[in-house]
């Protein structure tokens, strides 16, 4: 099938939308890159490959998840019933009346309403990355600036990853394409005209600016970091509502906020040992509930690239208290399964995130599979949803195309495989490759889950490096590969450096700023 592209909307200005509107920008419509070596800066096409591309941005500055912010999301959402759905906490918001006339001109004004949008970054104080500076960027634009200050090389703080997105969007002039303070509400494709059609909202000085807007093609970059995952357990509502003294990991901004307090983590993964690298030097005692019905059933050593957590978490020099999951939460502390219960002056939910686009969740596109995603455990149906399905290469709809997603796959490689998705997109968007067959497609997606159900991850470099390669074959014409010029990723020292700085910061020997 030839396609026939011509305006595109993109969903998200942090990492994954900017360098997918940088792609898109230097590609032409013969399907011709003009990124074809590592520059700061390339020349657009004479005939670009798109008419109109706009990016809508929720929040009222780039960045995505590196958009640090002092203000956090609220803490625990004690007015939502079923708080552990992420249909429950972040609903789609109906249009306010007919909106057939309307665009971006002449919207539908409505006063704003209040309602959970967990809109903010959950990037806190002293947060440094895991992913060294060579591979922390794009395959073209600015260096990343970490300055002669930073004492975390090869890695960098939060604030240079925002930096280096900033330069990257005023060197490319990539601003005047997006549209900010604008959430898309709804989503589907109508059958008829073959466009996408986009209900968005502009939320400015409590005014809602409703309209619609149709596209030929939609990426959508989210993220996967937006809406948090609060677990069902029983009495936590009442709990948090009574002591007030629940959030999750995304509302954490800074250790002094626990300053010679009980904490509980509930969580035990990476995110959860990363805060503690802050919390247990300030706090005065610090317990994990893990998802587990006995402390003796934790054992990570089938997962290699988690293990460290392990010898974290059982460090004595640390003094942290393991449980095993949460019983129940009574009126004033919570019971574990071991029997045990315990008070705690703040609780921390290190729970992870939903992968959840409530944009596409209209009856328009029931029985539609844009993205099927799953829970994580099939034993708990109502637990976190995060298991994304149906989407070849990660990036394209299986059956449609003209819908892709961006920054789905969790590895090192963040950020040149969400740019080499966005490679792929303009390279079969502007015919330059074309697809396989959608029953080929469903084989890939069928082989990546085996391999990964039999140890293979996109955490070991190897692995990561030939999905990249894989999508990088659907490339435009001229567009140069990152790897032919520069080397693979060295994990080893990665994870060397890594737990270096972890136990520096841990013990107090080193402050993150």
């Amino acid at each position: 099938m030839t396609n026939s592209i011509n305006k595109v909307a993109i969903i998200g200005g942090g990492a994954g939308g900017l360098v997918t509107l940088n792609e898109f920008l230097h590609t032409s419509k013969s399907g011709r890159s003009t990124i074809t070596k590592d520059e700061e800066h390339h020349e657009l096409p004479d005939e670009p490959a798109f008419e109109e591309i706009v990016v809508f941005e929720q929040n009222d500055s780039i960045g995505g998840v590196w958009n640090y912010t002092k203000k956090a999301d609220e803490g625990f959402p004690t007015d939502v019933e079923n708080y552990y759905s992420p249909l429950g906490i972040r609903p789609p918001r109906d249009p306010p009346t007919d909106l057939e006339n309307t665009d971006s001109t002449k919207p539908v004004e409505v006063e704003a309403k209040q309602t959970h949008r967990w809109n903010t970054s959950g990037v806190y104080d002293g947060l440094y990355t895991n992913v060294p500076i060579p591979v922390m960027r794009f395959s073209s634009g600015p260096p990343v600036k970490s300055g002669v200050d930073c004492d975390f090389h090869p890695f960098v703080m939060h604030h240079h990853v925002l930096d280096y997105l900033k330069d990257f969007a005023r060197i490319n002039d990539l601003e005047k394409y997006i549209r900010f303070n604008s959430s898309i509400e709804q989503m589907y494709k109508d059958e008829a005209s073959g466009k996408w059609v986009l209900t968005v909202v502009n939320t400015e000085n409590g005014v809602e600016r409703w309209y619609r807007e149709t596209f030929d093609a939609v990426v959508v970059a989210v993220g996967k970091f937006n809406i948090p995952y609060f677990p069902k357990i029983p009495g936590l509502p009442e709990y948090s509502s009574r002591n007030g003294n629940v959030r999750h990991a995304k509302s954490y901004r800074n250790a002094r906020d626990y300053k010679d307090k009980k904490v509980l983590i509930v969580g035990s993964n990476v995110s959860a040992v990363d805060m503690m690298q802050y919390l247990v030097p300030v706090c005065k005692e610090i317990h994990v509930s893990m998802n587990v019905s006995r402390i003796e059933d934790f054992n990570l050593e089938k997962s290699p690239a988690k293990n460290w957590i392990e010898e974290v978490l059982k460090n004595p020099e640390f003094g942290i208290k393991l449980h095993p999951k949460i019983h129940h939460f009574s009126q004033t502390y919570v019971r574990f399964h071991d029997g045990k219960q315990e008070h705690f002056d703040e609780v921390i939910l290190a729970t992870g995130y939903h992968t959840y686009y409530p944009f596409l969740n209209v009856p328009q596109n029931e029985g539609k599979e844009y993205a099927k995603i799953l829970p994580s455990s099939e034993k708990d149906r109502e637990g976190q949803l995060n298991i994304v399905r149906n989407l070849y290469l990660y990036t394209f709809a299986v059956g449609d195309p003209t819908l892709c997603h961006i920054g789905l796959p969790m590895t090192p490689l963040f950020f040149l495989l969400s740019e080499v998705s966005a490679i792929a997109i303009a390279g079969v968007w502007t015919n330059a490759k074309k697809l396989p067959p959608p029953e080929k497609q469903r084989e890939w997606i069928e082989h990546y889950e085996e391999l990964k159900r039999n140890g293979a991850s996109l955490l070991m470099p190897d692995f990561a490096l030939n999905l990249y390669n894989e999508i990088h074959s659907y490339s435009p014409k001229d567009r140069y590969n990152f790897f032919d010029t520069n080397g693979s990723v060295d994990i080893a020292a990665i994870k060397k450096a890594s737990r270096e700085y972890f136990y520096k910061v841990i013990s107090g020997k080193l402050q993150p700023v």
